[in-house]
């Protein structure tokens, strides 16, 4: 019994090392759970430093290290400590363009990568504008097989669905969301033939009824654009919104191999911290960057106009979505917040009427019940 049981841990074991990751099932056996050292797996589009980088004023406020936030029901913590904890990677709060905290930890510091995972479908919907606001793409609102013919081959389903249906999660594309080898979740996330695996997938749903989340959308808008400019996504995205904004560092957008070359829509931007929160600074200035107009006023008009169709109130009942992008609103008209989230608590929080940006970058996100209401602490903590 003995040796029988260690005969199958030695065909266990050869099954696991057989496994190519060139293949889905390959990757799915032996990279299986996502983790940020992710963008070391896949290959990838690289993005060079800014030669004119924008850096932000420093005037850093050490008292934040005690400041005490909610961390769990009736539980309060400093937060340096509470950051520490629960394997955060980098913690910035910029308020009025000036750094009032920056913090690197766990092993990391000012010059580590941190991957976006999601936050990268809020910056898809930046690329998308730009689309539009170029007139590559004729509107939010234009149906997705004007470009992309082939899916009405599909699903005839697919001639309902619109751009607006990929941007706000309601398109209706089948998503198995569980981690199990035929899940979508896992699929999307390492399947190595990304157009393939989209063209392969039916219409569930009725088109701009339902939210669900589901990380078919953004890669679908990405061959949208993929379509529209000729161009990579990600050699689009460097040309139209990375060259522009000053990067302090090299950054990079992870692909689905070296085959096929699809920019991972979905997920894998990666980037260091502050450059991240320059996202939030474009955010801010409703598209301008020293000056000059990046994405349009009207888009980002646009992704802040929303009504309670766009609430998704198993999030949250102040929680609205649209356009890849989380809003916090307490009347479903005035934008308290704008967010991007991403897996494992990768957090991009932007606070308009008080010109506040909070970037939370990490392992994991353990040990804060809630860190939209921790980033509110902080936010109130400096709003004055």
């Amino acid at each position: 019994m003995k040796n029988f049981r260690g005969l199958l841990i030695a065909i266990g074991v050869m099954f696991v090392f057989s496994c190519s990751t060139s293949t889905y099932s390959g990757r799915w056996v032996r990279w299986n759970a996502s983790g940020i050292d992710d963008y070391l797996k896949f290959p990838s589009y690289p993005f060079r430093a800014s030669s004119e980088p924008y850096h932000f004023v420093q005037a850093y406020d050490e008292n934040l290290d005690q400041l005490m936030i909610p961390t769990g029901k009736d539980k309060k913590e400093a937060l340096l400590s509470a950051i520490t904890v629960s394997e955060t990677t980098a913690f910035l709060i910029i308020k009025n363009d000036t750094i009032l905290y920056e913090k690197y930890l766990n092993g990391y510091t000012r010059d580590s990568i941190n991957t976006s995972f999601s936050v990268a479908k809020s910056i898809t919907s930046l690329l998308a504008g730009v689309a539009i606001d170029q007139g590559l793409i004729e509107s939010r609102d234009i149906e997705i097989v004007k470009y992309l013919p082939v899916l009405e081959t599909v699903d005839s389903k697919y001639s309902k669905v619109r751009l607006s249906h990929l941007l706000d999660m309601k398109s209706g594309i089948q998503f198995k969301d569980h981690d199990l080898i035929w899940g979508d979740k896992p699929k999307a996330y390492y399947h190595p033939q990304l157009r393939e695996r989209i063209i392969e997938l039916p219409v569930k749903d009725e088109p701009g009824i339902h939210f669900k989340y589901n990380s078919y959308n953004p890669i679908v808008v990405g061959m949208v654009i993929e379509q529209v400019t000729g161009m990579m996504p990600a050699a689009y995205f460097e040309k139209q919104i990375w060259d522009q904004m000053g990067m302090e560092y090299p950054g990079s957008w992870s692909l689905d191999s070296d085959e096929s070359q699809m920019t991972k829509m979905e997920s894998g931007l990666n980037l260091r911290a502050i450059d991240f929160a320059k996202f939030g600074r474009l955010m801010l200035n409703k598209g301008q960057w020293e000056g000059k107009s990046i994405v349009s006023e009207e888009w980002i008009e646009e992704t802040l106009s929303f009504d309670k169709s766009h609430l998704v109130p198993d999030y949250g009942v102040e929680i609205f979505y649209k356009n890849y992008w989380w809003l916090y609103s307490t009347d479903a008209e005035h934008v308290d917040i704008i967010s991007g989230w991403g897996h494992l608590g990768q957090y991009l929080y932007i606070f308009p009427d008080t010109q506040v940006i909070i970037v939370r970058m990490g392992k994991d996100n353990d040990g804060v019940r809630s860190w939209g209401a921790l980033f509110k602490a902080v936010n109130e903590s400096v709003m004055n």
